[in-house]
C-alpha cells in the first residue's frame, strides 16, 4: 500500500496500502564477461543475474535466484492475461535495461487479444527464476504481499467549508540532509546562534502545533479536501484523484516527503488501546467519526508528511503514474524494493485473494505482473504491493490484502 511512493505511491504506500496502516528505493557488481549459465531447474545462483548486453543487474545482491520451469509457477496456464499486454506496452514506453527493452519490438507484433500467442511469446523470450533471500534461511522464497490503490476524494482549489484540509505541494525550503539516528532525512535551513544550520524539517505534530508553519506551507496548497481521514489515506497511498465541485478531476502524484520515518496510525490505535483486533481503513474511519477531538493526536502519531503535485485529469481510467514513469495497470502493476528487483521486470506473483463477505474463504491469486512502482514501506527481497485500481472497491480489496506469497522474476533468455 506504495506510495509512500515515489512518484506514486510512491509511494509513498499502505495497509501497505491500508494493510500497513493496520500494523502498518545498490551497488551493482560488474557483469560477468561470459554469458550466464542456462537455467537448470532447482539450481540457485548466489550472484545477481546480469544477462549479456546490459550494464546493470536485474536483481540486487540480497537476491538468490533459483531456476524454475513454467510448470513450477502456480496457475501459470490459468491466468486470463487480462491487462497483461497493456501493462507490458506501458513497460516498453519506459527506459528499461537493454535486455528487457530488446523484447519490446518483438512484443509489438503479438496481437493484443491473442492470449495464447502472448503466453507463447513470454515463454519463448523469458525464463522464470524463483526469488529468495540470499540468506541461508531464505530458500523457500516466502514473503509478504500487500495491496494499494488510488483513492477518489472530494476537494476544491479554494479554501471554504467543507474544504478546509490542505494538501501541500513540495515546500521551497525543504532540503536533503544526512539522516539522523532517528532516520530523519529532510531538512530546513535556519539561523542558530548567528550561524546557518540545516535542522530537521518539521514533523506532522510540529506543523499541527505551529500556526506560523501552517501558514508557510499553506502558500503551496495544491487542493483543499473535505476530510482529514481521507487526507491521511491519500498520504498513505501516495496518489489520488480529487473531484472538484464543478465535476472536473485533479490527479495528485507524489512529490516528496518531509523526511521523517513513516509510523502506522493503525499501530498507534492498537498500542494505545483505543481499538482491539484487526484494524482496517473502515476501522480507522469509524473511530475518527466517534472521536473527532482525538483525530489530530491520531494524525500526529505519524510524523511523516507527503507532498504532492497536482495536474488536471481528463482520463481517470488511465491510472496513476508509478516510479517507472508509466501509468499503473490495475491488478498487473506492483511496487517492489528496487534494490532487489529492477523496475520494469515481469514477475509471476503467487499469493491469495482476500476474502470478502460473499467469499469468506481466501482464494488463490496467481498472475503475471510488472514491477512498475516503489514504496517506502515496500522493502525486502520477496516483497510486493499489488496496485488494485482506483476507487472504493479497489480500496476495499487493497485494505484486506496482507498475505504470504512467492515471486518469480521472468528474465530475458
Amino acid at each position: 500500500m506504495a506510495r509512500i511512493s515515489t512518484p506514486v505511491r510512491a509511494l509513498c504506500g499502505l495497509l501497505a496500502a491500508a494493510a500497513l496502516l493496520v500494523l502498518a528505493s545498490c551497488a551493482a557488481p560488474q557483469p560477468p564477461t561470459a554469458p550466464p549459465p542456462q537455467p537448470v531447474p532447482g539450481s540457485a545462483t548466489p550472484w545477481p543475474v546480469t544477462p549479456p548486453g546490459t550494464t546493470a543487474p536485474l536483481t540486487g545482491p540480497a537476491v538468490r535466484l533459483i531456476a524454475a520451469n513454467w510448470a513450477d509457477l502456480p496457475g501459470w496456464e490459468a491466468d486470463d492475461f487480462d491487462g497483461v499486454w497493456q501493462a507490458l506496452r506501458r513497460d516498453c514506453g519506459a527506459r528499461l535495461p537493454e535486455t528487457l527493452a530488446a523484447i519490446c519490438p518483438r512484443a509489438a507484433a503479438v496481437p493484443a487479444q491473442d492470449v495464447s500467442a502472448q503466453r507463447a511469446f513470454i515463454e519463448a523470450q523469458l525464463a522464470p527464476w524463483l526469488v529468495a533471500p540470499a540468506a541461508p534461511n531464505g530458500a523457500s522464497g516466502a514473503g509478504l504481499i500487500t495491496g494499494y490503490y488510488e483513492p477518489v476524494l472530494h476537494g476544491a482549489l479554494q479554501r471554504g467549508w467543507p474544504y478546509v484540509v490542505p494538501v501541500w505541494g513540495l515546500p521551497a525550503d525543504l532540503v536533503p540532509r544526512t539522516p539522523t539516528a532517528d532516520g530523519i532525512s529532510g531538512g530546513r535551513v535556519a539561523w542558530v546562534d548567528g550561524q546557518q544550520r540545516v535542522l530537521p524539517y518539521w514533523s506532522r505534530g510540529q506543523i499541527q502545533a505551529d500556526p506560523a508553519v501552517q501558514a508557510l506551507l499553506d502558500r503551496r496548497v495544491v487542493v483543499w479536501l473535505d476530510s482529514a481521514v481521507d487526507a491521511l489515506f491519500l498520504q498513505v497511498q501516495g496518489s489520488g484523484l480529487v473531484r472538484l465541485p464543478d465535476g472536473q478531476m485533479l490527479r495528485l502524484s507524489y512529490a516528496g516527503t518531509n523526511g521523517w520515518p513513516y509510523k502506522s496510525v493503525g499501530r498507534w490505535l492498537l498500542d494505545t488501546g483505543r481499538v482491539q483486533g484487526t484494524v482496517t481503513m473502515s476501522t480507522i474511519r469509524a473511530w475518527a467519526q466517534l472521536h473527532p477531538d482525538d483525530v489530530p493526536q491520531m494524525l500526529a502519531s505519524n510524523p511523516r508528511v507527503v507532498f504532492f503535485n497536482a495536474t488536471p485529469d481528463t482520463d481517470p481510467q488511465r491510472g496513476p503514474t508509478g516510479a517507472l514513469g508509466v501509468p499503473l495497470t490495475a491488478m498487473r502493476s506492483i511496487a517492489v524494493d528496487k534494490s532487489a528487483i529492477a523496475l520494469g521486470l515481469p514477475v509471476w506473483l503467487s499469493t491469495q485473494q482476500p476474502y470478502s463477505t460473499s467469499t469468506p474463504t481466501p482464494q488463490a491469486l496467481n498472475r503475471l505482473v510488472f514491477a512498475q512502482d516503489v514504496g517506502s514501506a515496500i522493502t525486502g527481497v520477496v516483497r510486493a504491493d499489488l496496485f488494485t485500481g482506483t476507487g472504493d472497491a479497489a480500496g476495499d480489496l487493497a485494505g484486506r490484502m496482507q498475505w504470504p506469497g512467492r515471486m518469480w522474476v521472468l528474465l530475458p533468455r
